[in-house]
């Protein structure tokens, strides 16, 4: 067995600091409203914001291990349509209205996160890259990942997409990827510090301050995915039928329980 950890591991511990990251966000608004002062600290987001750059990273990885690249493309399309489907009664339920009509839609009921579906263009992205360093097609594909690249901008994709470029361009290479991660960390950083600014100009700055702003628009953390990414060794871990499909469930199915927990106790 090699030293480090394998991607089954890496998941599991994804995994906790996210369902962290969604209880702070399902919880800690509601508790601010009927409790005065702050609830829990403004920096536990933060301390999650390497959870889908690994998770990219790994499907990356994935990618080029799986035996059907094609059945990989369609369980991650497939996951967001079930999660869609799923989301509409649990929506309905806990009564998700648009934010500017405050009136329930089709897009209110439907919406949850998009995650799968980013996954899922960022895929169909690297798979063309990978096709055109090989030399098939290189006129189509080259489209084709434009195509998946604007796509992914309507999930999960907009932050995502430079990562997954250098996560593929430098496969294999970890100390590439962290300079690639780092480089996008600081442009992120440095837009989230402009709109800061420009929320001071415009005298509508938040109540916390810079502190306040660095937590709430926090996506220029991702850079924390790195000691992750040098501690994969490589191998897949545990494979089962269990192991294959959990996350696909356990995501949707946990941001379900959160939303009707949080209507039944706050009704919001």
């Amino acid at each position: 067995m090699k030293k480090g950890l394998d991607a089954y591991k890496l998941k599991l511990i994804a995994l906790i600091f996210m369902i962290v990251d969604h209880v702070y966000k399902a919880f800690d608004g509601p508790l601010h409203a009927s409790q005065p002062g702050e609830c829990w600290p403004q920096w536990l987001p933060v301390t999650a914001r390497f959870v889908m750059p690994l998770f990219l990273f790994l499907m990356i990885e994935g990618f080029y291990h799986t035996r059907s690249r094609i059945k990989y493309l369609l369980r991650l399309f497939g996951a967001e349509l079930v999660m869609t489907i799923g989301s509409i009664p649990v929506n309905y339920y806990t009564h998700v209205v648009d934010p500017v009509t405050g009136e329930m839609t089709f897009k209110s009921l439907v919406h949850m996160t998009g995650i799968f579906y980013g996954l899922g263009c960022l895929l169909g992205f690297v798979w063309c890259l990978d096709n055109f360093k090989q030399g098939k097609n290189r006129v189509l594909n080259i489209f084709l990942a434009i195509v998946w690249a604007v796509l992914s901008f309507f999930g999960t994709g907009l932050y995502l997409l430079p990562l997954a470029f250098f996560m593929w361009l430098f496969r294999g290479r970890k100390v590439l990827i962290s300079v690639g991660t780092i480089a996008w960390s600081a442009v992120l950083l440095m837009q989230t510090l402009t709109s800061y600014n420009e929320m001071l100009a415009a005298g509508s700055g938040p109540i916390g301050g810079l502190y306040t702003h660095l937590c709430y628009d926090n996506e220029w953390a991702m850079f924390l995915v790195i000691p992750f990414i040098f501690l994969y060794n490589g191998e897949r871990g545990k494979n089962t039928a269990f192991t294959k499909y959990f996350f696909y469930v356990f995501f949707p199915v946990h941001l379900w329980i959160l939303a009707i927990a949080r209507f039944a106790i706050f009704k919001q």
